[in-house]
């Protein structure tokens, strides 16, 4: 029965279209050479293309009025280096009174009357002018990423999973990617915030047999991740402070430690297979095996250029164990995480969750598996998904699903979804609430080089006099041109 859930799931959803990391900048898992599967994030459309996106639109922000927003997006690139620089403003031209959510008035919501208050009341709120600056591309000699992680990954990604860094409205953070690569060893870094941060994580590996043929597949690694703040003890109706942070009054670091081993049995011009297996403990709460394999398939069809690309993993798991513990959502997880309480559900901090779990024993009793599929097809379209499930997990599983159409020059979309910390099967599946991630954009060709946009994106705030971290929505719509360099 599980066997044909899975496979059911792949072939409607499996995994996240491989994005070309060269137009991203972004993270995949670096265990090998082989394609990792990344969700790309929807609103670059025009991303790889040096250039700049100008224009105006309308932003109706849920629960608080509508804006008028700029669209400003630049893109660099010179040999290796990589800049992408923003200006998003918000001019608020209607404002929802009736709101209940923390201020009403406009003078509240605003600095004179119009600039959006929450996009600039703290220091790291004028990072949003630089997206990213990029050194080289992920598994370069060197590689380095500054700015919004939107799917950053360490090694396999059974630790560090896709982590984003900018899914709050309004606290992004600057964070910092930082690989080196050689035949012999390599390691690879990431944090969440360069200010201050909170999650740190690396891995470092190396090549016994270096570069030699056939042999030089084998790679053993080391990986580590810690939250220097994680919260615990978290009980009750959440507070925030004056800019919109949780006040968390208990705490504490937090360490992760894996082992993995992986050899690239094939790898040619059709194909590239690599089984891995990951050892990791959170300590405190328990301890995870993974066993699984990735794939690349180029197949030769004339004129279609096929890509399909898989990740399958079995796992075996103490019942505190939480796999991808440091996942895409987690900046929300990590305060709030959603348990099964009866037939209710209740939201506790995720390492409280991960104790509490651990007290049903010590043996490697729950099973789980993991599953993604892409296809990209002639670089015209991708599409793909995952899904993720354990045994005697109430809410344990996750499912994914991705599609975009980047090549065209007349119209260009994507579309993502993530569901996390959901009940089995797909009952749960696509329920919008504070554990569902929404993003999808649209450019369409009107005349010449002027495009209709539209951005619909779902995010996360905890707004004064909320006792919990809530799911907005914002839908942007409106006219800008793309002037490529």
């Amino acid at each position: 029965m599980r066997l044909r859930i899975l496979g059911t799931t792949l072939l409607f959803a499996a995994a996240a279209a491989a994005q070309d990391q060269a137009s991203t900048g972004q993270s995949q898992p670096n265990a090998s050479a082989a394609n990792g599967q990344a969700f790309a994030d929807p609103s670059l459309l025009f991303g790889g293309t040096p250039g700049a996106y100008v224009g105006l639109a309308v932003n109706n922000i849920q629960g608080e009025g509508s804006y008028a927003s700029t669209v400003i997006n630049t893109e660099f690139n010179l040999g290796p280096v990589g800049l992408g620089l923003s200006v998003p403003l918000n001019l608020l031209v209607w404002n929802n009174d009736q709101c209940c959510l923390g201020a009403t008035t406009r003078d509240s919501k605003t600095y004179f009357g119009l600039l959006r208050r929450r996009d600039w009341d703290e220091p790291q709120d004028y990072t949003r002018f630089i997206r990213y600056i990029r050194y080289g591309n992920k598994r370069d000699p060197l590689y380095v990423l500054a700015g919004q992680l939107w799917s950053a990954s360490i090694g396999h990604g059974t630790l560090v999973s896709r982590y984003s860094n900018s899914l709050s409205l309004d606290h992004p953070k600057a964070g910092l990617a930082l690989d080196v690569n050689t035949d012999f060893a390599g390691v690879e870094t990431l944090t969440d915030w360069v200010g201050n941060p909170s999650l740190m994580a690396g891995r470092a590996y190396f090549r016994p047999f270096g570069d030699m043929p056939i042999l030089r597949g084998w790679a053993i690694g080391l990986s580590g991740a810690t939250d220097r703040t994680a919260p615990v003890g978290v009980a009750g109706p959440l507070q925030s402070d004056s800019t919109g942070n949780p006040i968390v009054p208990n705490q504490r670091a937090i360490y992760a430690a894996g082992i993995d081993t992986e050899f690239e049995v094939l790898h040619n011009s059709l194909i590239s297979l690599i089984p891995y297996i990951d050892f990791n403990r959170i300590a405190g709460a328990g301890n995870g095996l993974h066993f699984g394999v990735l794939t690349d398939v180029r197949l030769p069809v004339p004129f279609l250029q096929l890509n399909v690309s898989t990740k399958l993993e079995y796992r075996r798991m103490q019942a505190g164990y939480i796999p991808e513990y440091f996942d895409q959502t987690y900046d929300i997880g990590r305060v709030q995480y959603a348990v099964q309480q009866g037939s209710s559900v209740n939201y506790v901090s995720k390492y409280d969750a991960a104790q509490a779990a651990a007290s049903a024993g010590t043996s490697f009793s729950q099973g789980g598996y993991y599953g993604e599929l892409a296809f990209a097809f002639a670089g015209l379209l991708q599409i793909g998904g995952l899904y993720e499930d354990r045994d005697g997990a109430s809410n344990g599983a996750s499912l994914g699903v991705f599609a975009s159409i980047p090549a065209f020059d007349t119209i260009k979309a994507s579309a993502y979804y993530l569901r996390k910390n959901m009940k089995s099967g797909f009952d749960d599946a696509f329920r919008l609430d504070e554990r569902s991630l929404l993003a999808a954009s649209l450019a369409y060709k009107v005349i010449g080089p002027l495009y209709f946009r539209a951005d619909f994106r779902r995010q996360w705030v905890l707004l004064p006099g909320q006792s919990q971290i809530t799911a907005v929505d914002s839908f942007t719509a409106g006219m800008a041109t793309f002037i490529a360099f």
